[in-house]
C-alpha cells in the first residue's frame, strides 16, 4: 500500500498523503473527528491528493463532536458553549449559539428540512431549554423544559415532535409552542439515538444501548415497547437516506471488529469481520447521482490496526460491505480510538462566517 511521511507532530500538522485504490468522483468533503485536545480532518477531493490536517483545540476542552451549520464548523462538548473552527480548524473561540451565556448538551442535531439546528441548552441553577437556530443563523427561539425528571443530555427530531433523552426517562414533545413534554420512565440509562419518526400517536426511536434497539414510544399510554434489532455490541450508527415517510431502509453500524448493515423494512442483519483491524464511526456518505435508490452511497471513517499504531481512513460500498474497500487512505499518524465522526460534503462548506443570531421568541 502506498504511505506517505509527514511532518513532526506539532500543534498543526498538515501533508498529502497518497491512496489505494481510486476515491469515487462523487465523493467530496471532510471526514471530521475530535479526542484527546486534537481535531483530526481528511478532506477527499477526487482527482486530487488527500490531505489529512490536526489543529489542537484552544482553549484545550473536552469536545468531542462537529458539526457544520450556517457557514461554520462548530464544536460541541459537555455543559459546553459552542466553539467555532476556522476552514483551516483553528479553535476562534466560543459562539452565543444559545444566549445568555448558556452551555449546551453536546449533540444538537441539524433538520435538513427546514435549515434550523436544535441544541438543548442551560445553565447553573436555570431550567434547560430547547433552542431552535435558524438557518442562516439570524434568529433563534427559546422554548424553557419544566419539569424535567433528570437532566437531558440528547434529542432527536420527528417531523411532528421532538425527544428528549435523559437518564432513565424519555420526553416527547411538540416541535411548535409550548414545550408540554410526556416523560415516560424506561429504566435504563440514557440510549444514544439513532433515529426517531413519526407513526400515527406512536413515537418511533432506533437507539443504542449497548446494542441496537427499536422503542416505540406511546406518550398517551405512558409505555414504551422494546425490540432487539441487534444482540451484537455495537458502538456507532448511522442511516442511510429516508424515505418519503421519513423512515431509513437501512444503517450501517460498528463494533467489535465488525461493521453492520441492517436492512429495517425486513429485519435483516449482515456482519463483516474486520479483526484484528478495529473500526472505528464509519459513516454514511450518499452518492447523488445514484439519487434513485435510498442506500446508494458509501461507508466513510477510520480503522486501526490491533497495536493502534496505524490509522487508514477507508471508503467502503455501503451495499457491499463485505468487498474490499473502494479506497484506502494512510493516515501519517495514529488517531485515537472511539472518536465520534461527522462527514461534511463540499456543497455544504459556503464562505465562513460567524453566526449571529438575534431573539425570536414565539
Amino acid at each position: 500500500m502506498p504511505s506517505s511521511t509527514g511532518p513532526s507532530l506539532q500543534t498543526s500538522h498538515d501533508v498529502n498523503v497518497n491512496t489505494c485504490g481510486l476515491v469515487p468522483p462523487t465523493l467530496s468533503g471532510r471526514l471530521i473527528g475530535i479526542g484527546r485536545g486534537l481535531v483530526h480532518s481528511v478532506e477527499v477531493r477526487p482527482g486530487r491528493s488527500v490531505t489529512y490536517r490536526s489543529r489542537r483545540i484552544r482553549p484545550e476542552v473536552a469536545v468531542h463532536h462537529v458539526v457544520a451549520f450556517s457557514g461554520t464548523t462548530l464544536a460541541f462538548g459537555v455543559d459546553l458553549p459552542a466553539f467555532e473552527l476556522s476552514p483551516a480548524l483553528d479553535t476562534l473561540g466560543p459562539v452565543e449559539l444559545a444566549g445568555q451565556g448558556r452551555t449546551l448538551a453536546p449533540f444538537p442535531k441539524h433538520d435538513p428540512a427546514t435549515g434550523e439546528l436544535h441544541v438543548i441548552a442551560g445553565a447553573v441553577g436555570d431550567a434547560q431549554a430547547h433552542v431552535v437556530v435558524s438557518a442562516g443563523a439570524l434568529t433563534r427561539r427559546n422554548r424553557p423544559i419544566v419539569d424535567t425528571p433528570n437532566h437531558i443530555t440528547d434529542l432527536a427530531l420527528t417531523r411532528d415532535r421532538i425527544v428528549f433523552v435523559a437518564d432513565g426517562f424519555i420526553g416527547i414533545a411538540s416541535r411548535e409552542g409550548e414545550v408540554r413534554t410526556t416523560w415516560i420512565a424506561t429504566g435504563v440509562p440514557a440510549p444514544d439515538p439513532v433515529h426517531a419518526h413519526d407513526a400515527g400517536d406512536t413515537v418511533v426511536l432506533v437507539a443504542l444501548t449497548s446494542i441496537l434497539e427499536r422503542w416505540t414510544l406511546h406518550p398517551t399510554a405512558n409505555s414504551i415497547k422494546r425490540e432487539v434489532l441487534d444482540l451484537t455490541p455495537r458502538r456507532f450508527a448511522h442511516c442511510g437516506n429516508q424515505g418519503a415517510d421519513g423512515t431509513p431502509r437501512s444503517l450501517w453500524t460498528t463494533g467489535d471488529g465488525t461493521i453492520g448493515h441492517h436492512d429495517l423494512t425486513v429485519s435483516h442483519n449482515e456482519h463483516h469481520n474486520l479483526w484484528p483491524d478495529e473500526p472505528g464511526d464509519l459513516v454514511f456518505v450518499a452518492d447523488a447521482t445514484r439519487a434513485s435508490d435510498a442506500d446508494s452511497g458509501w461507508i466513510v471513517g477510520f480503522v486501526h490496526d490491533a497495536s493502534g499504531a496505524t490509522t487508514e481512513l477507508r471508503v467502503i460500498d455501503a451495499a457491499d460491505i463485505a468487498s474490499p474497500p473502494i479506497a484506502t487512505v494512510p493516515i501519517p499518524r495514529p488517531i485515537p480510538h472511539g472518536l465520534r465522526c461527522t462527514w461534511i460534503p463540499s456543497t455544504q462548506s459556503p464562505p465562513h462566517r460567524s453566526p449571529s443570531t438575534k431573539e425570536n421568541r414565539p
